[in-house]
Protein backbone atom coordinates (compact mmCIF):
# COMPACT_ATOMS: atom_id res chain seq x y z
CA UNK A 1 0.00 0.00 0.00
CA UNK A 2 1.70 3.04 -0.87
CA UNK A 3 -0.58 6.73 -1.15
CA UNK A 4 1.88 9.86 -1.55
CA UNK A 5 0.25 12.79 -0.87
CA UNK A 6 -0.66 15.50 -4.19
CA UNK A 7 -0.64 19.04 -4.01
CA UNK A 8 -2.79 20.10 -7.25
CA UNK A 9 -6.05 21.36 -5.59
CA UNK A 10 -5.62 18.99 -2.43
CA UNK A 11 -6.53 20.76 0.70
CA UNK A 12 -3.74 20.83 3.13
CA UNK A 13 -6.27 20.22 6.46
CA UNK A 14 -6.82 16.32 4.56
CA UNK A 15 -3.54 15.35 6.08
CA UNK A 16 -1.62 15.38 8.82
CA UNK A 17 -3.86 16.03 12.35
CA UNK A 18 -6.90 16.00 11.24
CA UNK A 19 -10.40 17.73 12.24
CA UNK A 20 -13.39 15.61 13.22
CA UNK A 21 -14.81 14.53 9.98
CA UNK A 22 -18.62 13.28 9.86
CA UNK A 23 -19.33 9.87 8.22
CA UNK A 24 -20.76 10.10 5.04
CA UNK A 25 -23.20 7.68 5.29
CA UNK A 26 -24.51 8.55 8.91
CA UNK A 27 -23.65 11.96 10.13
CA UNK A 28 -23.86 10.90 13.78
CA UNK A 29 -20.47 9.28 13.71
CA UNK A 30 -17.47 10.98 13.11
CA UNK A 31 -13.41 10.21 13.22
CA UNK A 32 -10.33 12.01 13.19
CA UNK A 33 -6.98 11.15 11.44
CA UNK A 34 -3.03 11.20 11.07
CA UNK A 35 -2.24 11.21 7.61
CA UNK A 36 1.24 10.98 6.78
CA UNK A 37 2.59 12.28 3.35
CA UNK A 38 2.88 8.61 2.28
CA UNK A 39 0.27 5.79 3.78
CA UNK A 40 2.28 2.59 3.93
CA UNK A 41 -0.25 0.85 6.39
CA UNK A 42 -3.97 1.61 8.33
CA UNK A 43 -4.35 1.50 12.02
CA UNK A 44 -7.63 1.88 13.60
CA UNK A 45 -7.44 2.61 17.33
CA UNK A 46 -11.18 2.68 19.12
CA UNK A 47 -11.55 5.30 22.56
CA UNK A 48 -13.31 4.22 25.31
CA UNK A 49 -16.27 5.37 27.28
CA UNK A 50 -14.88 8.93 27.40
CA UNK A 51 -15.18 9.15 23.98
CA UNK A 52 -11.89 10.92 23.63
CA UNK A 53 -10.55 10.16 20.41
CA UNK A 54 -8.30 12.42 19.60
CA UNK A 55 -6.45 12.22 23.23
CA UNK A 56 -5.50 8.59 21.10
CA UNK A 57 -4.91 10.22 17.92
CA UNK A 58 -2.27 12.74 19.19
CA UNK A 59 -0.98 10.45 21.59
CA UNK A 60 0.14 7.48 18.63
CA UNK A 61 0.78 10.24 15.79
CA UNK A 62 4.29 9.66 16.16
CA UNK A 63 4.08 6.41 15.59
CA UNK A 64 1.81 6.65 12.84
CA UNK A 65 4.84 9.58 11.45
CA UNK A 66 7.62 6.83 11.72
CA UNK A 67 5.82 4.00 9.88
CA UNK A 68 4.03 5.65 7.35
CA UNK A 69 0.87 4.37 9.08
CA UNK A 70 -2.84 6.17 8.45
CA UNK A 71 -3.96 6.18 11.92
CA UNK A 72 -7.87 6.47 12.20
CA UNK A 73 -9.87 7.29 15.67
CA UNK A 74 -13.69 6.92 15.35
CA UNK A 75 -15.74 8.69 17.59
CA UNK A 76 -18.81 6.65 18.57
CA UNK A 77 -21.35 9.43 20.50
CA UNK A 78 -23.07 8.30 23.95
CA UNK A 79 -26.61 9.72 23.92
CA UNK A 80 -27.74 7.88 20.86
CA UNK A 81 -31.19 6.46 21.02
CA UNK A 82 -31.02 6.52 24.60
CA UNK A 83 -29.41 9.71 26.11
CA UNK A 84 -28.47 8.02 29.01
CA UNK A 85 -26.76 5.47 27.51
CA UNK A 86 -22.70 5.42 27.01
CA UNK A 87 -21.98 1.30 25.99
CA UNK A 88 -23.73 1.50 22.85
CA UNK A 89 -20.73 0.21 20.54
CA UNK A 90 -18.84 -1.77 22.85
CA UNK A 91 -21.09 -5.17 22.24
CA UNK A 92 -21.22 -4.05 18.40
CA UNK A 93 -24.97 -4.54 18.24
CA UNK A 94 -27.28 -1.56 20.08
CA UNK A 95 -30.90 -1.10 19.34
CA UNK A 96 -30.69 -2.31 15.60
CA UNK A 97 -27.00 -0.22 14.83
CA UNK A 98 -24.57 -2.49 14.13
CA UNK A 99 -21.21 -0.65 14.92
CA UNK A 100 -19.09 -2.86 13.24
CA UNK A 101 -20.48 -2.46 9.74
CA UNK A 102 -20.20 1.13 10.27
CA UNK A 103 -16.71 1.13 11.07
CA UNK A 104 -16.28 -0.99 7.93
CA UNK A 105 -17.97 1.96 6.21
CA UNK A 106 -15.69 4.64 7.67
CA UNK A 107 -12.80 2.91 6.00
CA UNK A 108 -14.73 2.26 2.76
CA UNK A 109 -14.85 5.87 2.87
CA UNK A 110 -11.22 6.69 4.06
CA UNK A 111 -9.61 4.30 1.34
CA UNK A 112 -11.85 6.14 -1.27
CA UNK A 113 -10.55 9.48 -0.36
CA UNK A 114 -6.83 8.82 0.07
CA UNK A 115 -6.93 6.06 -2.99
CA UNK A 116 -5.96 2.78 -1.04
CA UNK A 117 -6.91 -0.42 -1.97
CA UNK A 118 -6.13 -2.57 1.01
CA UNK A 119 -8.84 -3.37 3.11
CA UNK A 120 -6.81 -4.82 6.09
CA UNK A 121 -5.85 -2.64 9.20
CA UNK A 122 -4.65 -3.21 12.52
CA UNK A 123 -6.73 -2.76 15.06
CA UNK A 124 -6.39 -1.18 18.85
CA UNK A 125 -8.65 0.21 22.01
CA UNK A 126 -8.72 0.98 25.51
CA UNK A 127 -10.82 -0.25 27.96
CA UNK A 128 -14.48 -0.09 25.73
CA UNK A 129 -12.46 0.66 22.85
CA UNK A 130 -10.83 -2.81 23.50
CA UNK A 131 -14.45 -4.18 24.36
CA UNK A 132 -14.98 -3.54 21.04
CA UNK A 133 -11.99 -4.54 19.49
CA UNK A 134 -12.00 -8.19 20.08
CA UNK A 135 -15.60 -8.77 19.02
CA UNK A 136 -15.03 -7.00 15.54
CA UNK A 137 -11.97 -9.05 15.24
CA UNK A 138 -13.96 -12.33 16.11
CA UNK A 139 -16.61 -11.29 13.46
CA UNK A 140 -13.95 -9.75 10.88
CA UNK A 141 -10.98 -11.37 11.34
CA UNK A 142 -9.93 -11.11 7.65
CA UNK A 143 -9.62 -7.36 8.00
CA UNK A 144 -7.37 -7.01 11.22
CA UNK A 145 -3.84 -7.69 10.94
CA UNK A 146 -3.11 -7.53 14.63
CA UNK A 147 -5.17 -6.37 17.46
CA UNK A 148 -4.02 -4.56 20.77
CA UNK A 149 -6.39 -5.00 23.59
CA UNK A 150 -5.97 -2.73 26.87
CA UNK A 151 -8.17 -3.34 29.97
CA UNK A 152 -11.19 -4.43 28.32
CA UNK A 153 -13.65 -4.65 31.52
CA UNK A 154 -15.90 -6.99 29.58
CA UNK A 155 -14.72 -9.46 27.52
CA UNK A 156 -16.23 -12.25 25.15
CA UNK A 157 -14.87 -16.03 25.33
CA UNK A 158 -15.10 -18.33 22.37
CA UNK A 159 -17.68 -20.58 24.29
CA UNK A 160 -20.58 -22.06 22.63
CA UNK A 161 -22.06 -22.06 25.54
CA UNK A 162 -23.11 -18.40 26.68
CA UNK A 163 -24.94 -16.16 24.88
CA UNK A 164 -23.22 -12.62 23.42
CA UNK A 165 -21.63 -10.77 24.54
CA UNK A 166 -20.06 -13.65 27.40
CA UNK A 167 -20.02 -15.76 24.16
CA UNK A 168 -20.63 -16.79 20.79
CA UNK A 169 -23.44 -19.31 20.79
CA UNK A 170 -26.29 -16.82 19.21
CA UNK A 171 -23.62 -14.98 17.26
CA UNK A 172 -25.08 -16.41 13.94
CA UNK A 173 -28.77 -15.30 14.81
CA UNK A 174 -27.49 -11.93 16.21
CA UNK A 175 -25.03 -11.45 13.51
CA UNK A 176 -26.27 -13.36 10.83
CA UNK A 177 -22.72 -15.59 10.56
CA UNK A 178 -20.41 -17.66 12.08
CA UNK A 179 -17.13 -17.28 13.95
CA UNK A 180 -13.89 -18.71 11.99
CA UNK A 181 -11.79 -19.09 15.57
CA UNK A 182 -9.13 -20.84 13.53
CA UNK A 183 -8.80 -17.61 11.56
CA UNK A 184 -7.86 -15.81 14.65
CA UNK A 185 -4.77 -18.12 14.92
CA UNK A 186 -2.92 -16.13 12.51
CA UNK A 187 -3.22 -12.70 14.17
CA UNK A 188 -0.94 -11.24 16.39
CA UNK A 189 -2.71 -10.21 20.07
CA UNK A 190 -1.51 -7.98 22.16
CA UNK A 191 -3.26 -8.18 25.92
CA UNK A 192 -2.56 -4.91 28.07
CA UNK A 193 -2.89 -4.36 31.66
CA UNK A 194 -2.17 -2.16 34.62
CA UNK A 195 -0.60 -4.15 37.48
CA UNK A 196 -3.20 -1.97 40.09
CA UNK A 197 -6.57 -2.20 37.47
CA UNK A 198 -8.26 -4.16 40.22
CA UNK A 199 -11.35 -2.62 41.10
CA UNK A 200 -14.29 -4.88 41.82
CA UNK A 201 -16.36 -4.57 38.21
CA UNK A 202 -18.73 -7.61 39.12
CA UNK A 203 -21.85 -7.54 37.04
CA UNK A 204 -25.28 -8.84 39.26
CA UNK A 205 -28.06 -9.57 37.33
CA UNK A 206 -30.00 -6.80 36.53
CA UNK A 207 -27.74 -4.33 35.32
CA UNK A 208 -28.09 -2.78 31.81
CA UNK A 209 -25.67 -5.24 30.38
CA UNK A 210 -26.38 -8.20 32.44
CA UNK A 211 -25.19 -11.55 30.67
CA UNK A 212 -24.84 -15.31 32.21
CA UNK A 213 -21.54 -16.25 32.82
CA UNK A 214 -20.46 -12.67 33.04
CA UNK A 215 -18.18 -13.18 35.82
CA UNK A 216 -16.82 -16.12 35.07
CA UNK A 217 -13.88 -14.57 33.71
CA UNK A 218 -13.03 -12.88 37.31
CA UNK A 219 -14.41 -9.61 38.41
CA UNK A 220 -11.88 -6.73 38.06
CA UNK A 221 -10.45 -5.93 34.29
CA UNK A 222 -6.92 -7.77 35.44
CA UNK A 223 -8.94 -11.07 35.77
CA UNK A 224 -10.73 -10.90 33.10
CA UNK A 225 -8.07 -10.26 30.68
CA UNK A 226 -5.81 -12.97 32.03
CA UNK A 227 -8.39 -15.11 31.83
CA UNK A 228 -8.96 -14.06 28.08
CA UNK A 229 -5.25 -14.55 27.88
CA UNK A 230 -5.26 -18.53 28.68
CA UNK A 231 -8.65 -18.60 26.96
CA UNK A 232 -6.84 -17.56 23.92
CA UNK A 233 -3.48 -19.91 24.47
CA UNK A 234 -5.70 -22.55 24.58
CA UNK A 235 -6.80 -22.17 21.09
CA UNK A 236 -3.80 -21.44 19.62
CA UNK A 237 -3.79 -17.84 18.92
CA UNK A 238 -0.44 -15.93 18.88
CA UNK A 239 -1.07 -13.84 21.73
CA UNK A 240 1.11 -12.15 24.31
CA UNK A 241 0.09 -10.59 27.73
CA UNK A 242 2.09 -7.33 29.51
CA UNK A 243 1.33 -6.07 32.71
CA UNK A 244 2.35 -2.61 33.97
CA UNK A 245 3.60 -1.99 36.99
CA UNK A 246 2.49 1.20 38.75
CA UNK A 247 -0.42 1.37 36.78
CA UNK A 248 -4.03 1.56 37.08
CA UNK A 249 -7.11 1.84 34.51
CA UNK A 250 -4.78 4.64 32.64
CA UNK A 251 -4.09 4.38 29.17
CA UNK A 252 -1.02 6.39 28.80
CA UNK A 253 0.82 4.39 30.97
CA UNK A 254 0.39 1.59 28.08
CA UNK A 255 0.97 3.81 25.59
CA UNK A 256 4.69 2.69 24.66
CA UNK A 257 3.91 -0.80 24.82
CA UNK A 258 1.17 -0.31 22.54
CA UNK A 259 3.45 1.47 19.91
CA UNK A 260 6.45 -1.37 20.51
CA UNK A 261 3.58 -4.07 19.51
CA UNK A 262 2.03 -2.09 16.25
CA UNK A 263 5.68 -1.51 15.26
CA UNK A 264 6.77 -4.76 15.41
CA UNK A 265 3.47 -5.97 13.45
CA UNK A 266 4.14 -2.90 10.86
CA UNK A 267 7.49 -4.24 10.00
CA UNK A 268 6.45 -8.01 9.90
CA UNK A 269 3.40 -7.05 7.66
CA UNK A 270 6.05 -5.37 5.24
Amino acid sequence: MSKTRGTGGVSPFLFKRTAFFAHRADPRFSYCLYVPDEIRQICVYVHGTYRDAALYRDHLSDFAIRNRVLLICPLFPAGLIDPDDVDNYKQLLFRGLRFDLILLDMLEEIRERYDLADDRFMLGGFSGGAQFAHRFAYLHPGHVQALSLAAPGRITLLDDSLDWWSGIRDVEGLFGQVIDAGALRDMPIQLLIGENDNANIKITEGDAYWAPGANRAGITRRQRLESLYQHYQQIGCDVRIMVVPDCGHDWLPLRDATIRFFETSSKALD
